[in-house]
Formats: structure tokens, C-alpha cells, sequence
């Protein structure tokens, strides 16, 4: 077992090529097991941030702590907000984040299981209204 506190004082701007903007991202946590890599951090969206559509090798799931946002895939956007649960499949194209008219922060836990090899699928950024 590993119990780690992260403070919510403990976060810098991502500066990730997934990134459209500079999101806050909380110092998060990571295990290695088995062949494969559980990580988790909180990621704040301010207005207009947003991910590139991209897609992990494993399971990613979110869970929405502070305001509204978009999640995507090619076939929809939906709006999710404070206590939604959001699973992309493996392979699942995806972004998440805020529009540009967005008036206030949107921000979730992430949860990523993959094999420990696995490499991060970028793709264009997607278009928001």
C-alpha cells in the first residue's frame, strides 16, 4: 500500500505536448506493477484549455471535481460537471477541457492504467465552440 497527501497548494502548469494552454496540474502519484503503470493527478482547466484529441494504450478514467467541462471523442462532445465519472477505452480518441467561453475552472481526477511501454497517440486539437 502507498498513501501519499497532495496538497492543493502542490500544483504547477502543465506544459505537456497533450496541452492546448498551460492547465494546473497537482504533483500526482505513480505505481509500477506487473508489467504496467497506474498514475492519478488532479488537472484544472481555466477558460480555453483543453487536451489535443489523443488516445492512451490503456484505460483512462476521470472524475469531474470542480465545474463544467467538454469531453470528446470523434462520434460527440459531452458536457460533464462536478461528481460525473468519465471511461475512455483503450485506444479511445478523446480530449477534455474547457470552451473558449467557458467563465470559470473545470477540473478532474485522472486515473491512467497502461502497459509500462505504452506511448501516448497525439492528435490535432480539437475544435470547440
Amino acid at each position: 500500500m502507498n498513501v501519499t497527501r497532495i496538497s492543493a497548494d502542490d500544483r504547477d502548469e502543465a506544459d505537456h505536448p497533450v496541452q492546448v494552454g498551460t492547465p494546473l496540474l497537482s504533483a500526482g502519484v505513480e505505481s509500477a506493477f506487473d508489467g504496467n503503470t497506474a498514475q492519478a493527478a488532479e488537472v484544472t482547466f481555466r477558460p480555453g484549455e483543453r487536451t489535443k484529441f489523443h488516445a492512451h494504450e490503456g484505460v483512462q478514467i476521470l472524475y469531474v471535481t470542480e465545474g463544467t467541462g467538454v469531453v470528446g471523442t470523434r462520434e460527440g462532445e459531452r458536457e460533464v460537471s462536478e461528481g460525473d465519472l468519465v471511461v475512455f477505452e483503450p485506444g479511445e480518441e478523446h480530449w477534455h477541457g474547457t470552451g473558449e467561453d467557458a467563465e470559470s475552472v473545470f477540473s478532474h481526477v485522472y486515473f491512467l492504467a497502461e502497459p509500462d511501454d505504452a506511448e501516448l497517440a497525439i492528435q490535432e486539437a480539437p475544435e470547440i465552440e
